[in-house]
């Protein structure tokens, strides 16, 4: 079993400007933890407000949102051979995105929706310039898809803002919270899975790509344009078919990508905890149509343990990597077993509770215990290594 190297010699050098997921993976475990303790808090009679809202952004704009902002300031700029984001860059987006946690918090989801989308209008802004004017190298062809997304979860916010202002169709309403809880997520974590998921199988070769950078960047493109049309169908209300053709399409686009399912392959308990939260995800778009009275509850398949689990994966990977520590994800880790079955548990939890009303309350208290132990253990276990460098750098 191989063993962390503490490098403790070497934090004085670690790169945060550089590498600022070590700064954006501890704000998003914050906001998952703000997120849920919103329900504990008013079960204990402690909050004024019903927090539905704000838990749900919370959990997209803060956890997800984060985690997102950080892998790609880390990596983007890498990948296409430009500057790293400078210290005010990263100083505004810091603030506004605390500010925006903040607000959200104590129930002001207009303003938390502002400053969100400010933050991401200004992280656009920074990587466009980087890749119009700096670039060397052209970023992984499945971008294109990634960015898709990025740009529906902004137009999303957009028209939940003009809510508050104009009155909005059931159409128009639907399909903002679409774009921004679902494919402002799906859209980054299918194209740059495309490119990183293969990574987790460290003995299972990636499918290899024949094809041009162009011919996978349209095929990246045609994706999101098929995965926008299946909300734009949802929005006008094929709520159970729309889904289905969603959960297909991702199907396919993944695997074309590479196999995460197939016999053999890697073992290690990173590689399973990925392959959880994939058959996770596609189960839980597939079946997100169905009956409107647990469709909230059924949700959280998708949400907990397929888009939850599933960044927790990857912000493990790249927090091994870039501490020099990467040998530890291909191994049996007795941690990354656990919180897979506390995540799987506290879904579980979630799920049922809309399903029988007499335990609502007690199940909404038990996922939210779960996920603040499953992110707690996860912290132990693997967000300390963001204040160690790699020796090899």
């Amino acid at each position: 079993m191989p063993r962390c190297r503490f490098a403790t010699s070497r934090r004085s050098t670690v790169t945060w400007r550089k590498e600022p997921f070590r700064l954006f993976f501890p704000a998003g475990i914050v906001a998952s933890l703000a997120g849920v303790s919103l329900w504990l808090l008013l079960y204990a009679g402690w909050l004024e407000f019903y927090p539905g809202e704000a838990h749900a952004r919370l959990m997209v704009q803060g956890f997800v949102g984060a985690f997102a902002m950080g892998f790609l300031g880390t990596a983007f700029p890498k990948m296409i051979e430009s500057p790293s984001l400078t210290w005010p860059e990263l100083g505004i987006l810091l603030t506004s995105h605390a500010g925006g946690m903040v607000t959200l918090a104590f129930g002001n989801v207009a303003a938390g929706d502002g400053l969100f989308l400010f933050t991401w209008m200004f992280m656009t802004g920074c990587l466009s310039v980087r890749l119009a004017f700096f670039r060397k190298d052209l970023p992984p062809p499945g971008f294109v898809l990634a960015g898709m997304g990025l740009a529906a979860g902004i137009t999303g916010t957009i028209l939940l803002l003009t809510g508050r202002i104009l009155v909005l169709s059931d159409f128009q309403r639907t399909l903002a919270h679409l774009l921004l809880y679902e494919a402002f997520i799906l859209g980054p974590i299918a194209g740059i899975g495309g490119f990183l998921f293969p990574r987790f199988f460290a003995d299972a070769s990636s499918i290899e790509q024949t094809s041009t950078w162009n011919h996978r960047a349209l095929f990246a493109f045609l994706t999101g344009i098929a995965l926008l049309a299946t909300y734009l169908a949802q929005a006008s209300g094929w709520d159970t078919s729309a889904p289905v053709l969603r959960a297909v399409v991702a199907t396919v686009y993944l695997h074309r990508q590479f196999s995460p399912f197939r016999r053999g392959g890697s073992t290690g308990s990173l590689s399973f905890m990925l392959r959880v939260a994939i058959a996770c995800l596609l189960l839980g778009i597939l079946v997100s149509g169905t009956n409107p009275a647990y469709r909230v509850g059924v949700k959280h398949l998708m949400f907990i343990s397929g888009y939850g689990l599933l960044i927790l994966a990857v912000a493990t990977r790249v927090t091994w990597g870039h501490s020099g520590n990467i040998a530890l994800a291909a191994g049996k880790r007795r941690s990354l077993q656990i919180i897979t079955g506390i995540v799987l548990l506290g879904m579980t939890t979630r799920v049922v509770a809309d399903m029988v009303p007499a335990i609502r309350v007690s199940h909404h208290i038990y996922a939210a215990l779960s996920w603040i132990i499953a992110v707690a253990i996860w912290s132990w276990a693997v967000l300390r290594y963001v204040r160690i460098s790699d020796p090899q750098e």
